[in-house]
């Protein structure tokens, strides 16, 4: 079936043999994106997104913002305060679907394009977005497959949906691919454990726990695609991704939201509190009731929330802004996570990246207060960079949906970079941590191995 408005030309297909994956391999292009969720099909992970080709890029950094068109080869550069650029490059179209995204910016805003962190001096942009016109949308309940074109300009050609149905459901799939890596120690454990030590020491009373981000680098052969495929196998999540950028790839899971906003509809899900998940049933329930009943947990839990709510008040009608959902216990593959669910909504005379842009950085890569925690950081040669920020989409349509990218993996050139962080206290017991991060960094990397790639 094949729809078309004005500005919007849809088609639909059975996709009862497809899947997302699969889709994503058959589909032909540059710069292809493809965003699922492990999440309950009948609520937020119900839709998969795929694509390639965009229609242009832009790339942030400092005060100036890079615009290229893949269309003409033309490159603009916009001087001023990257969210005031942003909201202003990016297109806005009024969207005639119910899907949550029908076409717009796929890409990730990093910890240094805020004004509290500077950059962290790898060769990425603190932001970075592809505008994708055409999109492929896979519906889990359903297994129906829509395609999606979007006119930036009302005058530009249209793309031949047939001819890509046809890509979709008949396409040639290259054999699986092979990846393999080796693990650099490029941070030691005596500089780190000096690091710790000396904000443990200036820690004060305004502040009592500070993230603090540990950087791992490895070498990387082959495919980076299948390097995804194995992390959503072993790692799924509410949130999972694979974004191709010019010279890089990001990719990752992640179990927490940072910010949705819909309409003027704002909702945060701030995550505090896991514990692992059992090997039976009975298992989990126990682990859940250890979880919610943790004092120090649920203490820190209302902080956060509390936090984040203050922030949603800067920029949603104070009296809207709401606890929906109070500490509510999730389960993901691997874990069992303590969340709540705040909704507001949003100032008229506001854009939804305003909203995004009071969120960051996320508490999760710098501690409560997070002014003060950011000044402490800042001592540490290594701010988050992309580790610490958020990765989504912005519609065509002003929709926004992020995730938290800490868990994300950065594949540039022949590298593979990777990030862990440690919550640092007064009583933080750093040569126990330090063991503790070496031992989950080495079931990280055998974890990615195991049946897909080789540690050398």
């Amino acid at each position: 079936m094949q729809t078309t408005s004005s500005r919007t030309k849809m088609k639909t297909i059975n996709g009862d043999s497809l899947t997302p994956i699969l889709i994503f391999r058959r589909l032909q292009g540059k710069h292809k994106f493809l965003l699922e969720s492990s999440a309950q099909h009948e609520g937020a992970g119900r839709f998969s997104f795929i694509g390639a080709n965009p229609r242009k890029t832009y790339k942030g950094m400092g005060q100036e913002i890079q615009e290229y068109s893949y269309q003409t080869g033309k490159t603009s550069v916009h001087k001023g305060e990257l969210f005031a650029l942003l909201k202003r490059l990016m297109p806005r179209i009024s969207n005639t679907t119910d899907f949550p995204f029908s076409g717009g910016a796929i890409g990730y805003i990093g910890h240094g394009a805020t004004s509290m962190l500077r950059t962290d001096g790898k060769d990425l942009p603190e932001a970075h977005f592809h505008v994708y016109e055409t999109i492929i949308i896979f519906d889990h309940v359903t297994d129906e497959v829509t395609l999606i074109h979007t006119n930036i300009d009302v005058e530009k050609q249209e793309p031949d949906l047939e001819k890509l149905a046809q890509q979709i459901l008949e396409g040639h799939v290259s054999e699986e691919a092979t990846y393999m890596y080796q693990s650099l120690d490029t941070s030691t454990q005596d500089q780190f454990s000096i690091a710790l030590q000396n904000i443990q020491r200036n820690l004060n009373g305004e502040i009592t726990r500070v993230i603090l981000p540990k950087r791992h680098v490895a070498n990387f052969q082959g495919d980076a695609f299948s390097l995804y495929r194995q992390l959503r196998k072993k790692k799924s999540a509410a949130y999972m991704y694979y974004v191709e950028f010019e010279d890089y790839m990001v990719l990752g899971t992640s179990p927490e939201s940072l910010i949705r906003v819909k309409g003027d509809r704002v909702i945060a899900t701030p995550t505090e509190g896991t514990y692992p998940r059992g090997k039976t049933k009975s298992d989990d329930l126990i682990n859940e009731r250890k979880l919610y009943n943790h004092l120090k947990i649920r203490k820190s839990h209302a902080v956060l929330v509390s936090a984040v709510q203050q922030e949603l008040q800067s920029v949603c009608f104070r009296d809207s802004v709401q606890v929906i959902d109070a500490m509510h216990i999730e389960r993901s593959k691997q874990a069992i996570h303590m969340t709540s669910r705040i909704e507001g909504r949003l100032l008229p005379m506001l854009h939804a990246l305003d909203v995004l842009a009071a969120m960051l950085p996320p508490y999760s890569t710098t501690g409560i207060p997070k002014e003060q925690a950011t000044y402490y950081l800042e001592k540490w040669h290594h701010t988050a960079g992309i580790f610490g920020g958020a990765l989504g989409f912005i519609g065509f349509n002003g929709h926004l949906d992020f995730a938290l990218t800490g868990q994300s993996i950065v594949v540039k050139q022949t590298m593979m970079h990777m990030q862990s962080t440690i919550a640092v206290t007064k009583y933080t017991d750093v040569l126990k941590v330090l063991q503790q991060l070496e031992e989950e960094e080495r079931a990280y990397l055998q974890l990615l191995a195991n049946n897909g790639g080789q540690n050398k």
